[in-house]
């Protein structure tokens, strides 16, 4: 295809990435391409895909800024000319198990588990890599890995409790066809950390305070407890609470827990007089690049590799 096909094809689209796609296509060279959602999903899935990748393949990843943008790439593919196997797309689940939302996938269609991709850097093998490879806490012995870990679980379950039914609120604004700016509802707001412990700050002890005020914050209204506790059950009944729990406030619990137990290290184990010095300072700004390489490949991602690129790879190299 010459250039001015490229770009004849593109304008076509109004899909920046679509046409992103077009110029960067080499139908001969050894590329698998993924069509994903923001900037910073590169960084979870880049490492993890490469990593199934043979010698002398990459991958090239392009965002198109949203989950319905990746929606409406893929649906104006022209798969006679493109191979699925080879052409990837890459979502967030979001709250999609909750809104009636088609839950048929094409083949080359990732869906994740969980809310979304930061949903995985939420558990312990994480946060052990994390407090030993950037915040430098080694040389703990086993009773002493036992205690934060116990903390660790202690303090998620708490987190994702206390975070519940602001989620349910957020299914019903949706249902309701409202768009919430859950940028604007803050974790920090909250919560307070503390000796290693995580609490709730007196004013949002309750449900109804924090509900109240992610209400404010994104200037929609409340729902009433009737609402709120037949959703609450839809919730529940769909197992571990944490898989609904917007990704981004877990990873913010992630990164403020980690930095608690490191301040924290001379209360609970005698031989810290201070705590250590740091790698990397770590925030929620810089907590993708860091963590994202720590994150073990899912079952279903893994699955999903074999079943495209590996089969593509495969198919090509022995055609």
């Amino acid at each position: 295809m010459s250039m001015l096909q490229i770009h004849a094809e593109a304008l076509d689209s109004e899909i920046a990435a679509y046409h992103e796609f077009l110029l960067r296509y080499k139908p001969n060279a050894n590329v698998v391409y993924g069509i994903i959602e923001g900037k910073e999903d590169p960084m979870f899935y880049r490492g993890l895909i490469e990593h199934k990748l043979p010698e002398g393949w990459e991958v090239e990843l392009i965002p198109a800024g949203r989950k319905d943008n990746v929606l409406k790439v893929l649906a104006i593919f022209n798969w006679e000319r493109f191979s699925r196997k080879r052409i990837c797309f890459f979502v967030d689940r979001d709250l999609s198990d909750f809104l009636q939302e088609s839950s048929m996938a094409p083949v080359n269609l990732y869906i994740t588990d969980n809310y979304s991709i930061e949903n995985n850097v939420a558990n312990y093998d994480v946060l052990k890599r994390l407090l030993e490879e950037i915040l430098n806490i080694n040389n703990l012995n086993s009773q002493e890995e036992d205690a934060i870990k116990q903390r660790f679980l202690s303090a998620l379950v708490f987190f994702q409790e206390a975070m519940l039914l602001i989620m349910v609120q957020v299914i019903l604004w949706k249902r309701n066809g409202m768009r919430p700016c859950l940028d604007s509802i803050l974790p920090k707001d909250f919560f307070i950390f503390s000796d290693g412990k995580i609490s709730l700050k007196d004013k949002f002890a309750t449900g109804l305070s924090r509900l109240q005020h992610a209400a404010k914050c994104v200037n929609l209204p409340a729902s009433d407890q009737i609402e709120l506790s037949k959703v609450e059950k839809e919730f529940r009944q769909k197992g571990n609470a944490g898989r609904f729990i917007r990704g981004k406030y877990l990873l913010w619990f992630m990164v403020e827990f980690a930095q608690e137990i490191h301040r924290s290290l001379p209360l609970f184990f005698a031989k810290f007089s201070t705590p250590p010095k740091v790698r990397i300072t770590i925030g929620t700004g810089n907590a993708m690049p860091i963590l994202a390489p720590r994150v073990r490949c899912p079952t279903s991602l893994r699955i999903f590799l074999e079943n495209t690129y590996d089969q593509y790879i495969y198919e090509k190299i022995h055609s």
